[in-house]
């Protein structure tokens, strides 16, 4: 079995698998549709209350018994295989809806490229999502027959950075917009009514279990190939850190964009494929934040993407 070759590559790919859609595109959208600041609250307490002991857990089995998934479960019991069985699954489907949105965005990256203004129902009704779901099917698939080191370390250690840069930059060029500080109102600011309602409660439990890619079985599998020595409490709280900070980031950036340009911050698939690109648009310099917006949600997506199918592709080769 394949090890990481250091603990900052592993690191490294486990943050590009929390960090993903969850974060760039999804947790926005939740926050916008969950009253603003209020939803951070059970947020983060779900995060540090239940993910990231579920992290540690997951990554300690994941070294201890050296199997995958599938295996893992069968150690405490040969009747557990299906479960873990069923875990695929559920993942296999999670990775299907991925490529979709990956392909997506991969689509709008190009579009930017090319300065072209495409409707996003005028994309969705044509065959083109297919071409780019198949686009993105090769390009994860390929990535992750390299295996571990020539494959999900390389591409880890070059878009997780790459990620990063992009989202400091929008950050950056976000505070000067007029919109910054009614985004950031309305984005901190906590509506304390909105805690008595328990949709918003198991809105943030599932966005904290999603975004950090527990429950999931990935850092089961990552955890295996983990060396003896790695401090495993340690490492999960930089990925919590990582993860946290780059879905704030990615708040202050659209909401300041959303406030800036009349949007709606409640807004589902359309805030990333409809909405912002009408903002990019008015924008000066608008084409490059269009191509940076895109490319940060292709790299996120490709990182999550890996993790999922390397986790399913570990547990079949057993």
């Amino acid at each position: 079995m394949e090890r990481w070759s250091s603990r900052l590559v592993f690191v490294l790919a486990a943050i590009g698998s929390a960090v993903g859609i969850g974060n760039i595109w999804r947790f926005p959208m939740v926050v916008g549709q969950n009253g603003g600041g209020a939803y951070l609250i059970p947020y983060f307490l779900a995060v540090v209350g239940l993910a990231i002991p579920l992290m540690i857990l997951e990554m300690a089995v994941g070294r201890h018994w050296r199997r995958n998934l599938v295996a893992s479960f069968g150690r405490a019991g040969k009747r557990f295989e299906i479960v873990g069985w069923l875990i695929c699954l559920i993942v296999l489907l999670i990775l299907s809806y991925y490529l979709v949105i990956m392909g997506w965005t991969l689509a709008y990256l190009l579009f930017s490229l090319l300065g072209s203004t495409v409707t996003f129902s005028s994309f969705t009704s044509s065959l083109e999502p297919l071409a780019y779901f198949l686009i993105s099917v090769l390009a994860t698939g390929l990535i992750v027959s390299l295996g571990v080191n020539m494959g999900i370390e390389r591409i880890v250690s070059i878009m997780i950075p790459f990620a990063f840069l992009i989202l400091v930059a929008l950050v950056l060029f976000c505070v000067s917009l007029p919109g910054f500080h009614p985004g950031m109102d309305f984005f901190i600011q906590p509506d304390y009514s909105m805690l008595r309602r328990p949709d918003v409660w198991s809105a943030a439990i599932g966005q904290a279990f999603f975004s950090l890619s527990v429950g999931m079985g990935i850092l089961i599998t990552y955890g295996a190939y983990l060396e003896d020595d790695m401090d495993i409490p340690q490492s999960a709280l930089i990925i919590t850190f990582s993860d946290l900070l780059a879905a704030m980031l990615a708040g202050i950036a659209i909401f300041s964009l959303v406030f800036t340009f009349g949007l709606e911050p409640a807004a589902g698939a359309e805030l990333a494929f409809t909405t912002l690109p009408r903002a990019f648009e008015l924008m000066p310099y608008g084409q490059i934040f269009s191509v940076a917006f895109f490319a940060l949600l292709f790299s996120a997506a490709l990182t999550s993407s890996i993790s999922m199918m390397e986790m399913n592709v570990a547990a079949i080769m057993g």
